[in-house]
């Protein structure tokens, strides 16, 4: 490995110190790159070599030397530490940067070189901002992950941790192919693994233990994704099936709740008396930012939503409307419930959302714009994805145009047989053409040739020939159609010549 690494020591002259003496600075440059720090060392400016990057110690008192020469020694042990550290970081990884022989010289922590450590670093730092600016469904995402990893590396290579600059393109494909054989898991699932590992590698390349992101160029296998909603009919069944216990009809409940307001269990779950405003009209809403996305949902609240809310008044703890067990007790529930109802699919707080979005307010003729501020999207864009147009909304709407556009349009009648073309060709096609050859000139074939006075036009395709204009003498001009190309040409000399009423 080939690199310009220099190493210079410096005073900074803009800061001196009450007893006279200014700082001794280190600034290491590798590849253009400068990382600059302070030796701890100071010194009298007029006892500093520029040049030499040291002090100057002859001609001084012998205690000024003394001194002076334990300051030379301090830095030439620096500079063995940072020409050391340069050595091995090459010698051992590969690669060097300037922070990394900084940190070495300094004895700074040195940032951690093989991935779980890495890992385990950032869900450490991970868990403290946990409940202020990030989630703890996250956080056990990012734990799964790790534990994902290492018994990958335990099953691929024997290992327990592997170095970040051993990761390549055939690591993170390998990955992948244990997830989805030997773990079995589904595209959805493991594409989640795969997009936290890529963001531990960009912190490797940020940190600057990498130089380059290794998975350049891969991309994710992206499902067909069937974003799935309770039909009408489904829906009345939820709602109307005899529940034998009180925890799953509570939990029915809660969903319904969510089918009919667009909230996720986690806003269902903060959800407090302080979030409801009355509108001067007298209907009730409720004003609640998401907590994904923290942009605010204004939603009406419907019949059923207002009377599932003084059903369970009361129930809640510290002023929130409802008791909302953890996700992994609803999801039990919520399959028991499906099963009982007959339902081919696993019932979810995100199918009563898309449900809201699609059956309770797009099938009723609720624009997307105003979906997609009640849901509290950041974008439109992810309300069309939530927001599935169901087959009975289209057969409306397309009959409706139907009957708009009925008699609106019409074809003229040309007279004029049907001829069918096969891949472009015509089986008549040389037999009309050398009829026209006969009557009108000369029509060649393969490469065409147009002259007209001192211009020549040149085609590279076999043209139709169409009579443009009856009765018009030709003499030898012709117009053609291009089909290919979709293009109507002519020569100049006839454009020329054609009557002001035709152009």
């Amino acid at each position: 490995m080939r690199s310009t690494f220099k190493l210079l020591f410096y005073i900074n002259r803009q800061k001196i110190k009450k007893n006279g003496k200014c700082p001794v600075m280190g600034r290491i440059t590798l590849d253009g790159k400068v990382s600059q720090y302070s030796t701890g060392e100071d010194v009298q400016p007029k006892f500093w070599d520029a040049n030499k990057g040291r002090a100057v110690i002859h001609g001084q008192n012998p205690e000024t030397s003394i001194e002076l020469r334990e300051l030379n020694r301090k830095l030439e042990e620096l500079e063995e530490k940072a020409r050391t550290a340069y050595k091995k970081s090459v010698d051992s990884a590969g690669y060097v940067s300037a922070e990394i022989i900084k940190n070495a010289v300094t004895g700074k922590a040195q940032p951690k070189e093989h991935l779980l450590a890495l890992f385990d670093e950032h869900n450490e730092e991970y868990a403290k901002r946990v409940g202020i600016d990030r989630t703890h469904h996250t956080y056990i995402r990012y734990l799964t992950t790790r534990k994902h990893l290492y018994n990958f590396l335990q099953y691929k290579y024997g290992v327990e941790d592997v170095t970040l600059r051993s990761i390549d393109m055939q690591f993170i494909e390998n990955f992948h192919f244990y997830l989805s054989t030997i773990l079995k898991l589904k595209t959805i699932s493991l594409n989640d693994y795969l997009i936290l590992l890529c963001k531990i590698v960009r912190l490797a390349v940020k940190r600057r233990i990498l130089s380059r992101y290794p998975f350049t160029g891969y991309k994710l296998e992206i499902p067909l994704t069937l974003h799935r909603h309770l039909t009408g009919e489904q829906l009345a069944k939820v709602m109307a099936i005899d529940l034998p216990t009180y925890r799953l009809c509570h939990t029915r409940d809660l969903f319904v709740f969510s089918t009919f307001t667009g909230l996720g269990r986690a806003e269902m779950a903060e959800l407090s008396e302080r979030h409801i405003v009355t509108a001067p009209d007298g209907s009730k809403w409720i004003h609640i930012n998401r907590q994904k996305t923290k942009v605010e949902c204004r939603i009406k609240l419907l019949d059923i939503p207002l009377k599932i809310m003084e059903k369970y008044k009361g129930e809640g703890e510290n002023g929130r409307l409802f008791r909302v067990p953890a996700t992994c007790s609803l999801s039990r529930s919520l399959k028991i419930i499906g099963e009982m109802c007959g339902l081919e699919c696993h019932l979810t707080y995100y199918m009563s959302r898309h449900t809201y979005a699609t059956e309770i307010c797009l099938s009723n003729g609720v624009p997307i714009e105003t979906i997609s501020k009640m849901m509290g999207h950041s974008s439109i864009r992810t309300t069309q994805i939530y927001a599935e147009i169901t087959n009975q909304k289209v057969r409306r709407d397309f009959g409706k145009l139907s009957e708009e556009t009925k008699g609106m349009y019409s074809l003229p009648d040309d007279n004029m047989p049907s001829r069918v073309y096969q891949c472009g060709r015509y089986s008549g096609w040389k037999k009309e053409c050398d009829q026209e050859k006969k009557r009108k000139g000369t029509v060649m074939y393969g490469r065409n040739k147009i002259e007209q006075g001192t211009e020549t036009v040149f085609t590279d395709f076999c043209p139709i020939h169409f009579d443009l204009i009856p009765d018009f003498p030709y003499n030898g001009d012709r117009a053609f159609l291009y089909p290919s190309r979709n293009i109507f040409s002519m020569s100049l000399s006839l454009y020329r010549t054609l009557p002001p009423s035709w152009m």
